[in-house]
C-alpha cells in the first residue's frame, strides 16, 4: 500500500510540476497578453467605460444589483459569486508565501499577473455568455465545457476532440471542486478555530456542513443570495484591518514601494551559487500568486457569470476585468503592504538562544547595529538557521551555548550558512521560531527538575511563512487580538470559497451527466466539508491541486482559437456603445438564433 501512494505521489509531483510549472505559467500569461494586444488594451484605454459599467454601475443602476428573472441572478451576485470562489485563503497565505519566497519584487510580477490576467478573464466571460444555454429547469447553463465544445466543434481539425477536451475539463472541475474548493478550504477554518478559540475540529465541521448545506442545496439563486452580503462585507472587514496596519506603519511606506521595484529589476547585488533560483523566484512566485489568485486562464469563474441576467457578452466580461483587478490589484496588494510595511520587531537570534523556553519565540534572522528599523521582509535574502542533525560532519554545523529561562546549559549545533545551497534554504522574511523541547525519560513521562521546570533536552527553528506571518506583522499593532481577527478572516474568505465552488462543481457535473445528478453531488459535496476538517488528506490535496491545473489546458485552447470571435464581439460592442459609430449594427449576443432573438428583443426593451 505504501508503495503506490509513493507511486500516485511521485506521478502527481510530476504532473504538478508540469501544470504549475513554468510553461503552463507562461502559456497562462502569454493568453492574457495576446488578448490584450488583440483588444487594443482594452483594460487600459476603456477603464472609465468597463469602471462605470461594474463597480460604480453598483450605486448607479438598479439593474445591476437586482434582477426581474427568476431563474437568473444579477450582475452584482455573479460577481459575489466569483469573488467568494476566487478570494481565499491564498489571498492571506499565498501571498506571505509569495513575498517570503520570493521578495518584495514578486509583488511587481503578481501585478504584471493581473494585469494581463484581466483580459484572460474578459476573454472567458465574453465566450461564457455568448456560447451559454438555459438548462431543463430553465436556469442558464455556460462554463469553458460549453464554448470548447460549441465553438471548436465546427473548426476543421477539432470535430472529434472538441467534445472530449470539454469532458476532461469538467471532470477536472468537479475533482478538483472537492480538494482546492472545499476540504482544503475547510481544514483551514478548522485550524484557525482550533488553535485561536479552541473550538474542536468535529464541531466546526458539523457546523459548517449544516450552514453550507441550507445554502447550497438551494442552488445559485441562494447561493447568490448569501454572497451578495457575504463579500462586501468579508471584504471590508479584510480591508480595513489592512489599511489601520499599513498606515500605523507610514514611515516605512516609501521603503514598501521602493523595495517592490528594487527588488523586481535589481539583480545585480544577488551573489552566490544561488543568484538563479533567486531570479526565477522573483517573477515565478509573483506569476503563481496572481493566477493562484485570480484563477484568471483557469476557465473556473466563467460558469457564474453565464448565470448572470446580462444580455451583452462584453457587459459581463467587463465584470470579469473588476473582478480580477479587485482579487488581486486591492485585496492581495493590501495583504503584501501589511508585510512589508512591518518590522521585524523581534529578539536577536543571541537573546533568543539565552532564553529557550518550551513556549515558542520569534527571533531576527538580520539585524543592524545602528539602532534603525529592521524590516520584516528583508531587500536581500537570508540563509535559514537550521538545527543540524546528530550525525552532522564536523565542518558543517556550528555549536552555541544556549541557556533556558529554567537556568538550564545546553549546546545547539546549527548548519552554517556555507552549507546552504537549495532554494528551500533561503527566506526574504526577517524572523524565525525558536522553541525548546522538553525531554521524556525512558517512561515517556516529560522530564523535570527539582523545582517542577521542564528539562529541554533540544531546540526546533522553523521558517515563518504563510498565515503565520501575516500573523505576526498584524499582531506587532494589534496584539494578541491579531490571531483571532486573522482567523475570522479565514474563516470568511474560506467559507466563501466553498460556497462559489460548490456551484462550479455542480455545472461541470450537470454538463456530464444532466440537472438530475446534482443533488447527489451536492450532498456528497457537503460531506466532505466534514472530512476536510476532521482529516489530513495531503495526497488528496495535492492530486486536487493539479486537477484544478489541468483545467486550464482544455480551457486554453478553447480561449486562444475562440480568440477571433471574442474580437468580433467586443468590436460589435464597441461601434455600438462606446464609439456609437454603428449603433444601429445588430448585437452580438449569443451563438443560437433562438437565444440571440430573445436577448436581443430584452436589450431593445431596456434600451
Amino acid at each position: 500500500m505504501d508503495k503506490i501512494v509513493e507511486t500516485i505521489t511521485s506521478v502527481n509531483g510530476a504532473i504538478n510540476g508540469v501544470v504549475w510549472g513554468i510553461p503552463m505559467l507562461v502559456l497562462i500569461i502569454a493568453t492574457g497578453i495576446y488578448m490584450t494586444v488583440r483588444t487594443g488594451f482594452f483594460q487600459i484605454t476603456r477603464i472609465k467605460h468597463w469602471a462605470n459599467e461594474t463597480f460604480l454601475a453598483i450605486f448607479k443602476k438598479k439593474s445591476v444589483t437586482k434582477t426581474k428573472e427568476k431563474k437568473a441572478i444579477s450582475q452584482f451576485q455573479a460577481l459575489s459569486t466569483a469573488l467568494a470562489a476566487t478570494i481565499g485563503t491564498g489571498n492571506i497565505a499565498g501571498v506571505a508565501t509569495a513575498i517570503a519566497v520570493g521578495g518584495p519584487g514578486a509583488v511587481f510580477w503578481m501585478w504584471i499577473s493581473a494585469f494581463f490576467g484581466m483580459m484572460t478573464n474578459y476573454s472567458e466571460n465574453v465566450l461564457g455568455i455568448f456560447y451559454r444555454k438555459k438548462n431543463d429547469h430553465g436556469e442558464w447553463s455556460g462554463g469553458a465545457m460549453y464554448y470548447i465544445n460549441e465553438g471548436l466543434k465546427g473548426r476543421k481539425g477539432f470535430k472529434h476532440i472538441a467534445k472530449p477536451l470539454a469532458v476532461l475539463f469538467s471532470i477536472f472541475c468537479v475533482l478538483a471542486s472537492f480538494g482546492i474548493g472545499n476540504m482544503t478550504q475547510v481544514n483551514s477554518i478548522s485550524s484557525a478555530m482550533k488553535s485561536n478559540f479552541n473550538i474542536p475540529t468535529i464541531a466546526t465541521g458539523i457546523i459548517l456542513a449544516i450552514i453550507a448545506a441550507l445554502v447550497i442545496v438551494g442552488g445559485i439563486k441562494r447561493i447568490a443570495s448569501v454572497t451578495e452580503k457575504l463579500v462586501p462585507f468579508m471584504a471590508v472587514f479584510y480591508i480595513v484591518g489592512c489599511l489601520i496596519i499599513f498606515f500605523s506603519n507610514f514611515s516605512q511606506i516609501p521603503y514598501v514601494f521602493s523595495s517592490i521595484f528594487r527588488n523586481a529589476f535589481n539583480f545585480g547585488a544577488i551573489a552566490g551559487g544561488v543568484g538563479g533560483y533567486i531570479i526565477k523566484r522573483a517573477v515565478t512566485m509573483g506569476f503563481k500568486r496572481g493566477v493562484f489568485s485570480n484563477e484568471a486562464g483557469l476557465g473556473s469563474s466563467v460558469m457564474v457569470h453565464s448565470a448572470s441576467d446580462v444580455k451583452e457578452p462584453v457587459i459581463q466580461g467587463m465584470w470579469g476585468i473588476f473582478e480580477v483587478f479587485f482579487d488581486t490589484i486591492i485585496v492581495c496588494t493590501l495583504t503584501s503592504f501589511v508585510i512589508l510595511s512591518s518590522p521585524a520587531d523581534s529578539k536577536t537570534f543571541d537573546e533568543a538562544m539565552q532564553s529557550i523556553s518550551t513556549e515558542a519565540q520569534y527571533f531576527e534572522i538580520h539585524t543592524t547595529s545602528d539602532g534603525s528599523v529592521v524590516n520584516l521582509i528583508d531587500d536581500n535574502i537570508n540563509a535559514l538557521y537550521e538545527v543540524a542533525p546528530a550525525d552532522a560532519a564536523e565542518g558543517t554545523y556550528t555549536e552555541y551555548a544556549a541557556k533556558t529561562v529554567y537556568g538550564q546549559d545546553l549546546t545547539v549545533k546549527l548548519r552554517t550558512a556555507d552549507n546552504a545551497s537549495g532554494e528551500s534554504d533561503f527566506t526574504y522574511a526577517n524572523v524565525m521560531e525558536i522553541q525548546g523541547v522538553q525531554g521524556k525519560n525512558a517512561d515517556g513521562t516529560l522530564m523535570t527538575d527539582e523545582n517542577g521546570n521542564p528539562v529541554i533536552t533540544s531546540v526546533t527553528i522553523s521558517e515563518v511563512n504563510g498565515v503565520p506571518l501575516v500573523t505576526y506583522a498584524f499582531s506587532l499593532r494589534l496584539g494578541h487580538i491579531a490571531g483571532k481577527i486573522l482567523a475570522i478572516a479565514i474563516l470568511l474568505f474560506a467559507f466563501s470559497t466553498v460556497l462559489g465552488w460548490s456551484f462550479y462543481g455542480t455545472k461541470a457535473l450537470e454538463y456530464l451527466f444532466g440537472t438530475k445528478a446534482t443533488i447527489i453531488y451536492k450532498v456528497i459535496f457537503v460531506l466532505f466539508v466534514i472530512v476536510g476538517c476532521t482529516m489530513n488528506l495531503s495526497l488528496a490535496w495535492d492530486i486536487a491541486d493539479t486537477l484544478n491545473g489541468l483545467m486550464a489546458v482544455p480551457n486554453l485552447i478553447g480561449v486562444l482559437l475562440l480568440s477571433a470571435t471574442v474580437i468580433r464581439i467586443t468590436g460589435n460592442y464597441v461601434r455600438r456603445k462606446i464609439k456609437k459609430t454603428n449603433p444601429d449594427e445588430t448585437p452580438m449576443l449569443s451563438v443560437y438564433t433562438d437565444i440571440q432573438a430573445e436577448q436581443a428583443a430584452k436589450l431593445a426593451e431596456e434600451e
